[in-house]
This record gives C-alpha cells, structure tokens and sequence, in this order.
C-alpha cells in the first residue's frame, strides 16, 4: 500500500489554465482545432490513435484483441439483462469517443475498455518495467489512498457513477472489504449497456451489489442513500453543463457527511501540459469535451454543487483526485 502523500486544500484557488495544446485561443490549440475540423483527417487520426493504443498495449503484455474476442463472446447474452429500455441516452454521450464512431454505445468500445484501462495505467509510469497487473494496482492504491482522510465514518453503501465495465467498481469494493472489515454494498452505474453486460462478465461471483443501467444525472436511485460516491476518469468526457448535473445527481444521491470522490487528468499535471503535438492531436481527436474539462473550474463547481471540505491530491504523475464532503 502506498504511503499517504500531504494533501492540499485549494478549493478558492485559480484553476490552471487549459494546457496550450487544448485552447483554442493558444496557436497549437488553434492548429490542432482546424486540422481536426477536416473530417477526412480527423478519420485518419482516429484510427491512427486506436492502432497505436493496441500496438502499445500488446507489446505490454495485454492481450488486447483474444480479450475482446472472449469477453463479447460472454457478455452478448447479458446485454438484455443490462438494458432499462426506459432509459433516455443524452445526445453528448452519443458522440465519437475513443477511436470509436459509435462511442461507448457499442461492443468494441465494452470489451476493449478492460485493456485499454490497463494501457492507461501503464502509460503513467512509462520508464518503470510494470506487469499490467502491478500499474492497475498502484494507480488504483494511490487513489485510495487520496480518499481516505475525508472518510471519517463507515462506509455501508457506495456508488460508482460511470463505472464502465467495473475495472474501478471492483478494485473499490475490494477496498472498502478490506477497510471496513465487513461486506459493504458497491454498486456501479453507467449509460452503456454493453459496457454494463461486459462487468457482469468480470463480475462472475455477484460481489457488486447492483449494475444500473442509467444516467448519472438522473439515476432514479433513492436520494441520502449512499455514504461513498466515486467518479473514476468520468468528467473529462462529459460537456461543462452534464458535468454541472452529475454533480448535482451526487450530492442528492448523498448522505450528509457523505464523501463524493473525482479522479481524472490534472490540469497542473507536467506530463499533461507539455504533451508533444502529434500526441496530443490524437488525443483530441478522440475525446470531444476535453477543451470543456480542463476549462471548468472543478473545486469550484463541487462548491456550487453543495459540496464542502474540497481537497486536491495529485495521486500520480497524470491524475488527481478531488474528494469533497456533502
């Protein structure tokens, strides 16, 4: 377990400026902004970046494509278990993501987020020779280990809005068992049904109470349920406003007392900032809100929220973690 790091409490503080290469008023911004206003181009880029994250991942030891193979194998009889036909997709959320046409509503984009969520990982500590297995459990100790001062209650019930295909859900029900001594109650939430029928996969035993197939800013869930909230590399791909309504669907969901937790890229981190172009191109051409993320003040939307007590901890060279108390 990794030591706890000094947390810092910046919640009136300015908010970094976006990193040249998202804003659009930076010349690199600028450039990037027209060349992916080019559709043909913008297709190109597309795919470029989804050939390079699979070549990455597999010659790290991620068995990207038999993966896939295997997991949509199982998980198409679960998609009729993990669909509300009531629930309503927001037009945002049906945008081009991750080198994916059809974003996460479909099955590639379900049965490759488990490696490329383990790709991610690696690319943290890029100079250090990881197992996959070993940079999952690191990034994901580091988070916890941000969270944990402002948990200054037992957990009984957590959530995790936005919870893919349960990478995240999994690792923070294995933390609180552990933190807890007990069998405490981690459900998982997400607009995706193939990615929900992909956790049920990954999930075989039942230990997440509860896969929702929902909107996080409006999940018909009780409000004052749940004493932990996570949101885990959500809000980068969400508009300023969804983002504003997620939050508020948090803090009713909550407790008093209750701690609500936000990981995702940090706008101070150094790696983030000076990303060389042609990396950076590519990145943006697969993530459509990112100029909306790093333009929103987040400790400050969490106030606005009805969140109090904000800290900011960077947990590692990339991310931070944002954990307030409602």
């Amino acid at each position: 377990m990794l030591q706890p790091q000094p947390a810092t409490s910046t919640p009136r503080a300015a908010a970094a400026p976006p990193p040249n290469w998202v804003a659009s008023r930076h010349p690199l911004g600028w450039l990037i902004d027209r060349l992916l206003a080019v559709e043909p181009l913008r297709q190109l880029l597309f795919l470029q970046a989804r050939q390079l994250i699979i070549r990455t991942a597999e010659r790290r030891g991620i068995a990207w494509r038999a993966r896939r193979e295997e997991l949509q194998r199982q998980a198409e009889p679960l998609l009729g278990l993990s669909t509300d036909p009531a629930v309503a997709t927001p037009a945002y959320y049906r945008a081009r993501f991750h080198a994916y046409d059809a974003g996460n509503l479909c099955w590639a984009a379900a049965c490759e987020a488990e490696q490329a969520t383990a790709s991610m990982a690696l690319r943290v500590w890029p100079g250090e020779s990881l197992a996959p297995e070993q940079a999952q459990e690191r990034l994901r100790d580091a988070i916890f280990t941000a969270i944990e001062p402002s948990l200054t209650a037992p957990v009984h019930r957590a959530l995790d809005i936005g919870c893919s295909v349960g990478v995240g859900t999994l690792a923070l029900k294995h933390w609180l068992d552990r933190r807890e001594a007990t069998d405490v109650a981690v459900e998982g939430l997400d607009l995706s049904p193939q990615m929900l029928a992909v956790a049920r996969v990954r999930d075989p035993e039942g230990r997440i109470r509860a896969w929702h197939h929902a909107a996080a800013e409006a999940s018909g869930l009780p409000a004052a349920a749940f004493d932990l909230i996570s949101l885990q590399f959500v809000c980068h791909e969400l508009p300023a406003e969804a983002t504003r309504a997620v939050l508020a669907e948090a803090a009713r969901l909550l407790r008093p007392g209750g701690v609500l937790a936000l990981v995702d890229q940090d706008p101070d981190s150094a790696v983030i900032r000076s990303l060389p172009a042609p990396i950076a191109t590519l990145l943006k051409s697969t993530e459509p809100y990112l100029a909306d993320y790093f333009g929103l003040d987040l400790p400050a939307t969490l106030e606005q929220a009805g969140f109090r007590e904000v800290r900011r901890q960077a947990c590692d060279p990339r991310h931070r973690v944002l954990v307030a108390v409602r």
